[in-house]
């Protein structure tokens, strides 16, 4: 196994704990039990998986990750309240976050609008600012 193919296995296993971390804060944020430090993590986890799917060149995680970190941003910053609404668009953000990572660990091409419907849906957040 060469070099390159140990550090993105290093990335995926990664991105395992980056998603346990995201569905806990987001269910916590969901039931009403999460805080600022929540937020921050689940930040920080999304934030992760698009500097590491940057630097192996997994453009659609990359830019799907952006979309969803720049919501999260907005949220650590006090511009989008962690309501219910909000965080009923992220759930879902997630659950194509997983697939995208799934994908590019698998080496499977990504179909060009594949989780287009759940960008639109964070973009309308962040229209709405």
């Amino acid at each position: 196994m060469s070099s390159l193919d140990q550090l993105k296995n290093t990335f995926f296993d990664e991105c395992s704990e980056a998603l346990q971390q995201i569905e806990g804060g987001l269910t916590d944020l969901r039931q009403g039990h999460g805080s600022d430090d929540t937020i921050n993590a689940v930040f920080r986890s999304v934030h992760s998986v698009k500097g590491g799917a940057g630097i192996f060149g997994f453009d659609s995680l990359v830019g799907f990750a952006h979309v969803f970190e720049t919501v999260l941003d907005a949220m650590r910053g006090g511009t989008l309240a962690p309501s219910t609404d909000i965080v009923d668009v992220l759930l879902p953000a997630n659950d194509v976050l997983t697939d995208l990572i799934a994908m590019s660990r698998a080496g499977e091409a990504i179909p060009p609008n594949y989780g287009q419907e759940s960008r639109a849906a964070l973009e309308r957040l962040l229209s709405d600012l």
